[in-house]
């Protein structure tokens, strides 16, 4: 089992959906854990990773406060930091008209550094090149255009805002094919091990009204003959 330095069992947390993650957020009080509107450009991937951050704001003044490229650009400063399963998240406040702040190229070297997904509160292009590279990527719209039309990077690994949700780099990240939760690190160890259990349940609950014909009024909730059942069955298929 992958546990890391908070305690969190990795591969728990891979198995819980986001559905779940912010259900279990919502009961602890979280009403804003998962993003608004950051859908995955592929439905079949799924994300699991610590979050680093970076925000773009509207581009206003002289051109040169875009540099396209080089060692002054936070963009890319930001990019070659990127550690082995980070998921970097960035924010550009919902602003798809920008312009498109990841394409192919950087995709393709967030790829080979390691990173475990790009979440982007804003555009990102090549979306064809980018499922070729094969990063994973949630986004809030596609826009052809680069984003020197109407964005700049203008800081990093600082708190931000996505999808109207507060992200703080060291944030347990999620992403699955509903879209993106965020986990802050003191309750990720709990949620996983609680989240990992529901889905158990959950999965077994499934099997039971779709394949063996169990009606929802008596099993979702379970009801005591059903929770019974479970018991019995986790003896043989633990979580």
């Amino acid at each position: 089992m992958a546990i890391d330095e908070n305690g969190v069992n990795l591969d728990l947390l891979a198995k819980v959906t986001t559905a779940t993650l912010s259900n279990q957020m919502l009961v602890r009080g979280a009403r804003r854990s998962f993003m608004e509107g950051i859908v995955p450009l592929d439905p079949e991937m799924k994300i699991v990773g610590r979050a680093r951050t970076i925000r773009y704001l509207p581009l206003r003044g002289p051109a040169a406060e875009v540099r396209p490229g080089g060692e002054g650009n936070i963009q890319r400063i930001s990019l070659e930091s990127i550690q082995t399963g980070e998921i970097l998240v960035a924010d550009a406040g919902g602003d798809i008209d920008g312009g498109g702040m990841y394409g192919d190229i950087l995709a393709a070297r967030l790829q080979y550094l390691g990173c475990a997904g790009l979440v982007a509160d804003g555009a990102v292009r090549d979306t064809g090149q980018i499922l070729d590279v094969g990063l994973p990527v949630w986004t809030k719209g596609v826009h052809g255009g680069a984003m020197n039309r109407g964005l700049f990077p203008a800081d990093y690994d600082l708190p931000i805002r996505c999808g109207g949700v507060t992200v703080i780099p060291g944030d347990y990240v999620v992403g699955d094919a509903d879209g993106v939760c965020v986990i802050p690190p003191e309750i990720a160890a709990d949620i996983a091990i609680e989240g990992a259990a529901i889905e158990h349940k959950e999965a077994f609950i499934r099997a039971k009204v779709m394949g063996e014909g169990y009606a929802s009024t008596e099993a979702y909730p379970p009801n005591d003959k059903v929770l019974a059942e479970y018991e019995e069955y986790k003896k043989s298929n633990p979580v």
